[in-house]
């Protein structure tokens, strides 16, 4: 996962304004729907790439958040917005797949990471890292990838997925990113019914798949968002 983000950190402010509109739109509120109040709650954010979704947590109330990627030029972009726009955000270099425990947070939250999982033991090491870094009652929120996009067209914030006619649990993807020149990502594809045999097996209940809003009707959305608790 990581070389690849390396590659297109240049490019990320591109990608961001590639998603603002459907992230301000669809993913921002729906996951802020599925948090509820989140004031004074410590939090973890997997994958948080530059940051946005830190900044987002604790814009709303969160006490202390950190951010870990395993991405350097993410992590020394987050800190860079960081340091324009001080919120008291943490940000390490971490590999989320062999996460050691860092605290006892109230929020774990992994948006568009469980998806680089190359194997179900690597989905599953990612899912049990986010269970060891939670307080018992803790919740994790995931934003994974929806197993249900159609293939070769273009989604509602841009993105073309490229993956088998009949996908396996697994099995990878790319999608492309109309950034110019035009970037590419690696990833793989899911069930539901994975997920949620990762999250069983960590030890996680009270699984649930949280509503999207903002989306045009019998519109498929981008990603899902899944929750559960410790």
């Amino acid at each position: 996962m990581t070389p690849q983000y390396d590659l297109i950190a240049a490019q990320y402010g591109e990608v961001d304004r590639l998603l603002q509109s459907y992230r301000e739109n669809v993913e921002i509120p729906s996951i802020l729907r599925a948090l509820g109040p989140v004031d004074g709650a410590s939090v973890l954010d997997l994958g948080c790439g530059t940051g946005p979704f830190t900044r987002l947590l604790r814009r709303e109330g969160a006490a202390d958040v950190l951010g870990v990627d395993a991405s350097g030029p993410m992590i020394e972009l987050a800190h860079l917005e960081e340091g324009e726009e001080p919120l008291g955000v943490r940000y390490e270099v971490r590999d989320i797949a062999d996460l050691p425990v860092l605290g006892a947070f109230d929020l774990v939250t992994a948006a568009a990471v469980l998806h680089y999982a190359d194997s179900f033991d690597t989905l599953t090491r990612m899912c049990r890292g986010a269970y060891a870094n939670l307080a018992p009652g803790g919740r994790l929120l995931a934003v994974v990838g929806n197993p249900g996009l159609e293939p070769e067209v273009p989604q509602p914030n841009g993105f073309i997925l490229h993956r088998p006619a009949v996908p396996r649990d697994g099995d990878p993807c790319t999608i492309s990113i109309p950034t110019d020149p035009p970037s590419t990502l690696a990833v793989h594809f899911w069930t539901r019914a994975a997920y949620e045999r990762a999250l069983t097996a960590c030890g996680f209940t009270d699984i649930t798949w949280e509503p999207l809003h903002g989306l045009p009707a019998a519109t498929e959305p981008v990603n899902l968002i899944v929750t559960a608790r410790r």
